[in-house]
């Protein structure tokens, strides 16, 4: 089933450019794009869309006024787009699925669109789709994260990747641990493990992923089933292969 998109923004070139991305996407079909918020409003119940990416600072009326204005029901799932990382606070209070920084990278683009994949099986009730269809990104061009926008009260922190000790599933959310404090963070495992540097991080179970510097030992714990000791004393059961764990354990 394709995903029904709308575009947002008030600048014809930003529209070409995530439209042209999005195209690379066999399961997304733009429905329809506007220069407003105000002209999106009255399109937006009879274009039956699943997906709206949304300008934040717009003329006349923003994307976070569009929201405030709009009623739930006929809001299709939103990702704000915006080159004003101010913002970023009351996009994290609002339905928003994501927040992506202009220019709009590839890379960051397809971790998005693996959080509105699970959004949508979901809403839908069928098993969600953990691959990328038709990557578009291209390649040479993929980058790892480097650091996590975590919302903190009124503020945004940054935590670096290479501060992580691990990160474990919290329903919808995710919550990231360092050696002295823990964040939340609005994030499926699925898609932050897309963007997480492979040679650092590794998903031990389904519920967590670890920094492979943080692992102090491997227990046996009969039958052939093993546990991980992490700094600080953390323990976790270990469903990956054994083999692959003490690969990357030994090499990175």
């Amino acid at each position: 089933m394709k995903i029904r998109t709308l575009i947002v923004d008030d600048e014809p070139l930003a529209r070409e450019g995530l439209r042209g991305q999005l195209a690379c996407m066999e399961d997304v079909e733009v429905v329809g794009e506007f220069g407003s918020a105000s002209e999106v409003r009255d399109a937006l119940t009879r274009l039956d869309a699943d997906l709206l990416f949304l300008d934040v600072q717009m003329p006349r009326m923003t994307g976070l006024r569009l929201m405030e204005v709009m009623d739930p029901e006929p809001l299709p799932l939103v990702v704000f787009v915006t080159a004003h990382d101010a913002f970023a606070v009351e996009a994290f209070d609002t339905r928003a699925v994501d927040y992506l920084m202009k220019p709009v990278h590839p890379a960051r683009l397809a971790r998005s669109m693996a959080r509105v994949r699970e959004q949508l099986a979901a809403m839908r009730g069928v098993a969600p789709r953990h691959e990328l269809p038709a990557d578009p990104v291209p390649v040479g061009t993929e980058r790892a994260l480097s650091r996590l926008m975590c919302k903190d009260g009124e503020r945004v922190v940054f935590v670096r990747v290479e501060d992580i000790r691990w990160i474990e599933s919290a329903g919808n959310y995710v919550v990231v641990h360092t050696a002295n404090d823990r964040h939340i963070v609005r994030e499926t495992m699925s898609a932050l493990e897309q963007g997480l540097p492979r040679n650092r991080f590794v998903r031990i179970n389904r519920s967590l992923i670890v920094n492979l510097d943080s692992v102090v030992e491997l227990r046996a714990q009969g039958q052939g089933d093993y546990m991980a000791v992490l700094q600080g004393g953390r323990k976790a059961s270990v469903t990956v292969g054994l083999r692959e764990l003490e690969h990357r354990l030994r090499y990175g």
